[in-house]
């Protein structure tokens, strides 16, 4: 398993650097032909839309037919039943909703207006749940799954073929725990890409982190539901 770090600073590029996945260190696979990322994705912001952008960055997309297989991406997106305890719940967009405006910004990062192929589909799973699913085929060869979670882990430990995850710095720990659930399987671990969104105006040491905080805070899916709240509380 490789850990691969990325810092980005507040005024968000419109490209990443970030090393192609055949240039990648010693230990990590040469090609990721099938990346996940996953989260919430409620009011869609500037934070999310570098996981996603990173995802797809990271996703070879050279990858062709005579590999046997597309490139895909794989989108975990938390259902509605996890988010109940969410604050300001009240002004949570529904799954379909929030599976909608990643579907519209993936589509415009990668150059398409609209899917060549798209399926909608429900899957029973245990305790009579209904798990929702989403599939894009893009005219570029890409796939893109857009699937309901009800767990930290989704796709990754049920989807031998993934091989990246792109998450940020706050759910380290999540990639670790994914990895250690693969590895119970005897599967090779993911390789992780971590982003980190910094507030330029930062420097070093306490005071610098703790400006970092407050900037990824504010643009949060919390403090946008709090906006929300607040906003309609003034206009009654």
């Amino acid at each position: 398993m490789v850990v691969e770090r990325f810092e980005v600073k507040e005024t968000f590029p419109t490209h990443i650097d970030v090393p192609h996945p055949a240039t990648t260190r010693k230990g990590s696979r040469t090609h990721h032909a099938s990346v996940a990322v996953g989260g919430t994705f409620d009011h869609l912001h500037s934070g999310h839309k570098l996981l996603l952008s990173m995802t797809a960055l990271v996703l070879d997309q050279t990858v062709g037919p005579g590999s046997g297989s597309k490139p895909s991406i794989t989108v975990g997106i938390t259902g509605d039943e996890l988010l109940k305890d969410k604050k300001f719940r009240e002004h949570l967009e529904g799954w379909h909703q929030r599976q909608a405006a990643v579907q519209n910004f993936l589509l415009a990062f990668l150059g398409e207006d609209a899917p060549s192929e798209q399926n909608c589909s429900t899957r029973e799973l245990e305790q009579g749940r209904q798990q929702r699913r989403v599939y894009n085929l893009l005219s570029s060869g890409i796939a893109i799954q857009y699937v309901e979670i009800f767990d930290a882990f989704g796709p990754t430990i049920t989807d031998e073929t993934i091989s990246a995850l792109v998450l940020s710095g706050e759910t380290r720990a999540g990639g670790k725990a994914v990895n250690e659930k693969r590895g119970e399987k005897g599967w090779v671990p993911l390789d992780i890409f971590e982003v980190d969104v910094l507030d330029s105006s930062a420097d070093g040491g306490d005071t610098g982190k703790q400006q970092s905080q407050d900037f990824q805070n504010k643009i949060s899916s919390t403090a946008i539901r709090q906006r929300i709240e607040e906003r309609s509380r003034t206009a009654d």
